[in-house]
């Protein structure tokens, strides 16, 4: 089936009348179900992440498009390794410090299914992969109670930094061409 452009414009705001009409963000509300839904041991997940950061060596990061119709471009690679340690680290740092997504009424640009999967490892330990959404909210789930990068846009150059890229901004983690213009 082939997504078109009106499509998703109806879809988009289709939610965005459905999150007015219930009184709050459809994503402020998505997180609140997820962390009452969330087994007990949810707290932990937020804990090995960042509790875990002096012992972390390793980090894949994927990206997935979720609509390849579009035809987004990207300069680099879908699938990063990072190995130095110090580069992994301060990702982990930086995500740790993120803000948690405001429990109010949002207004997002659209979300073109862009997310960033961080994988991250450290010697005899699990930690859970980080989704971190590069279009619509900017969204962080996998390290706790649901994390916002609308306001922190050094993410995406610290991240590209420690990637190994050259000159990152959002724009690079969030492509060119196709869908965006």
């Amino acid at each position: 089936m082939k997504i078109t452009k009106a499509w998703r414009v109806t879809a988009c705001l289709t939610v965005a009348m459905i999150a007015v009409g219930t009184g709050g963000s459809a994503v402020a509300q998505a997180a609140q179900r997820s962390a009452a839904s969330a087994p007990q041991g949810a707290a932990a997940v937020q804990q090995s992440l960042c509790k875990s950061i002096g012992r972390l060596d390793r980090l894949v990061v994927r990206r997935v498009d979720a609509f390849p119709q579009n035809n987004i471009h990207f300069s680099f690679p879908a699938v990063t390794v990072v190995e130095e340690v110090a580069s992994v680290r301060d990702v982990a740092k930086v995500l740790c410090a993120l803000p948690r997504i405001p429990n109010t009424m949002m207004s997002c640009p659209a979300d073109l299914g862009i997310t960033y999967r961080l994988s991250f490892t450290a010697p005899e330990e699990t930690i859970p992969t980080v989704v971190v959404s590069a279009t619509g909210c900017e969204t962080v789930l996998g390290i706790g109670p649901s994390r916002w990068v609308g306001t922190s846009p050094n993410f995406w150059r610290r991240l590209g930094e420690d990637m190994g890229l050259a000159s990152p901004t959002w724009a690079t983690f969030r492509g060119t061409g196709g869908a965006l213009g």
